[in-house]
């Protein structure tokens, strides 16, 4: 029997951190890498790479609107191209079972409230690869609150992971405050985006979901408009959901503006850059 030929991964002259996680679902990977492109383009010639799916355009509009990004079909050909036009770190969204190229940091990005499930590989439960697979990330990045009993899985797997809490806070929350709203999305965890408005006393009348990546039409869309003006409600939706509306409903919604904390971001930028170099 032949053995199986093992894929050589290429090695390129850019600085690859890939911002990922190994189960599905959304554990924040976006603004994440929008946070640390925004720090590392201070000092070097800076990019993002987002494989280019249709279902993931809210996120590729998203990135494009606050970073340098390469989006085409395979993350390869993209960073071949920021390779060949002299950019020196390439920051990616999702990737971490690209096995195509050479990364020299991965990031693993989690849900406090999740954690891996029942750590189960798909279908029979939400993982994409192994738990073994924890040993390949330097970092980890938990979003939500404290939760040692995941900190204490992480280390079971690998022991020198370096663990962060990261929280989302609203911009500008008084433009928001004293307004009645219809709020809809369509993430990979609505209840997310209700609970954080009703933690932050921003009154919601009516909530409507929609499944991750859903693409609005346009009776949908109108449908909402009139929900929100019988009750004299305002809309308001997520940035990444506000990404994937026509312009002329965009007009007539808000967002709500986030911006991702990172518990000691100064010690987690310091060991990146020293990591990286």
């Amino acid at each position: 029997m032949k053995k199986k030929k093992k894929l050589s991964k290429k090695k390129l002259n850019v600085k690859i951190i890939c911002c990922g996680n190994i189960l599905v679902g959304g554990t924040g990977k976006t603004p994440l890498t929008v946070k640390i492109y925004n720090e590392l383009s201070k000092e070097k010639k800076c990019c993002t790479i987002k494989k280019n799916r249709t279902e993931h355009l809210d996120e590729i509009n998203f990135l494009k609107k606050y970073t340098k990004l390469f989006s085409k079909k395979d993350r390869l050909l993209s960073l071949k191209q920021a390779e060949n036009e002299g950019y020196q770190y390439a920051i990616l969204d999702d990737g971490s079972q690209d096995y195509s190229f050479e990364k020299d940091i991965n990031i693993l990005c989690i849900k406090s409230k999740n954690g891996f499930g029942n750590e189960y590989l798909l279908p029979s439960g939400p993982l994409r690869e192994s738990m073994t697979k924890i040993k390949n990330y330097k970092f980890a990045i938990i979003n939500g609150n404290l939760n040692t009993k995941l900190e204490v899985r992480l280390k079971t797997f690998n022991k020198d992971i370096d663990i962060y809490y990261s929280k989302y806070e609203i911009e500008n929350k008084e433009n928001y405050l004293n307004k009645k709203y219809l709020a809809f999305c369509g993430i990979a965890n609505n209840d997310e985006f209700f609970d954080l408005l009703e933690k932050n006393q921003i009154k919601v009348i009516i909530k409507k979901e929609f499944p991750d990546h859903y693409i609005y039409n346009e009776f949908e869309l109108n449908e909402l408009l009139k929900m929100a003006k019988n009750q004299s409600l305002e809309i308001i939706t997520t940035e990444k959901d506000y990404c994937r509306l026509n312009k002329d409903f965009a007009a007539k919604v808000q967002y709500l503006k986030l911006k991702l904390e990172i518990e000691n971001f100064q010690q987690f930028l310091k060991n990146l850059k020293n990591e990286i170099n």
